[in-house]
């Protein structure tokens, strides 16, 4: 089942790598800028800090980009990427052994938007994939988490 799956989003998957690897070379290269043209010299430590926390992307990101180089954090996002990629298959998978379901043949995947919403039909069964904003004030950085449930089509 989780080969039909890996298949059936094996392109979908590569455009996650790419957008998330292009957004987080421009955070790398917009933090460099801000920091070589002095973009908050007059602002106060403490501000100025937290601005280039905010122009990173959150937290986590502040730490990947300035901990290293284009290369670290390539790799650093294509392992998140990888572990997202890996924790929504199995979500699916668990939902679709909930309802009974324990193989499936070959299917298309339907989506919309930019990837992270969609839905597929299987075995009788729609699977739906909705991602929602998710993060707040002592969260490390915005994120998204990713809805999956099973049904019987109707």
């Amino acid at each position: 089942m989780l080969y039909q799956i890996q298949t059936a989003f094996a392109e979908l998957d590569a455009q996650m790598l790419e957008r998330q690897t292009e957004w987080a070379v421009e955070r790398f290269d917009e933090l460099a800028a801000a920091r070589k043209d002095g973009r908050f010299a007059d602002l106060d430590v403490f501000e100025r800090g937290a601005r280039l926390v905010e122009l990173a992307g959150g937290k986590k990101w502040y730490e990947q980009i300035t901990g290293g180089n284009k290369q670290m954090l390539t790799e650093f996002v294509a392992k998140n990427v990888a572990a997202i990629i890996e924790k929504r298959n199995a979500r699916i998978v668990a939902a679709l052994t909930k309802q009974g379901i324990t193989e499936i043949p070959a299917f298309t995947l339907y989506h919309h938007g930019n990837g992270y919403e969609g839905f597929f039909k299987v075995a009788g069964h729609q699977v739906t994939i909705h991602t929602i904003i998710a993060g707040g004030y002592n969260i490390q950085c915005l994120h998204e988490r990713t809805l999956i449930k099973a049904k019987a089509a109707a």
